[in-house]
């Protein structure tokens, strides 16, 4: 039987600085999440490791990608960067496993931001939904503009406003409350896609709220 997996995500001591570097102290106090994937739980060839924060304004999420060949063509917001590389946020605020956010970002510091509705086999995404007030920062060691380059890893930082979360319990959260969200990657190379998730839905398909972890909210500052 599916339990869902549960983070305990800890308060910013104070704000993070969304520059796409995971060196503020905050992070290496946040327990570290390993992606696998998405439809075997297996480890990836391409790891990836999460972290996430909160405080009273913003939800903080931190992505550190190894990737040997790092890719990314588009630049402006809200287009289907999801065939390219991409990590990607999903939060289900009330928990009711049928409307959730969706942030995508890529190499490039490209965004998508969706709101989701997914009930009874039909599912729709609202386009012009934006989460106004979103930073996002990425860091590449490496050429994402070109394939094959010899390229080692991509680190991304999110600060997404707690005001997104309308159907929260609470806004801010209080401790102990629960939400329910997923993180993703996916990669493309050479050898092969791979699609990591922390909670794998094990088939390959993100959009799968029934099999999201728990986000447990803590007063515990870092």
């Amino acid at each position: 039987m599916f339990q869902r997996p549960e983070y305990v995500c800890y308060r910013a001591a104070r704000p993070i600085v969304i520059d796409g570097h995971l060196d503020d102290p905050a992070w290496q106090g946040a327990p570290a999440i390993a992606l696998c994937l998405a439809d075997t739980g297996e480890a990836p060839r391409q790891s990836t490791t999460c972290r996430l924060l909160w405080d009273d304004d913003y939800l903080y999420v931190a992505f550190d990608c190894q990737d040997s060949d790092i890719w990314g063509v588009t630049t402006e917001r809200d287009r289907d960067i999801y065939n390219q590389e991409v990590v990607e946020l999903f939060v289900d605020d009330d928990c009711d496993d049928h409307s959730y956010i969706e942030i995508e970002v890529s190499p490039l510091n490209a965004v998508l931001d969706l709101y989701m509705l997914n009930r009874g086999g039909v599912r729709r995404g609202l386009w012009d939904w934006d989460s106004r007030g979103l930073r996002t920062a990425v860091v590449v060691d490496g050429d994402p503009t070109r394939r094959g380059t010899d390229d080692r890893r991509w680190t991304v930082e999110m600060a997404v406003p707690m005001a997104d979360f309308m159907t929260a319990p609470h806004l801010p959260p209080r401790a102990g409350d629960v939400w329910h969200a997923n993180l993703y990657r996916i990669d493309r190379a050479n050898m092969g896609d791979e699609y990591s998730a922390w909670s794998p839905p094990g088939v390959i398909d993100y959009h799968t709220p029934q099999r999201f972890g728990r986000l447990v909210f803590s007063e515990t500052t870092v």
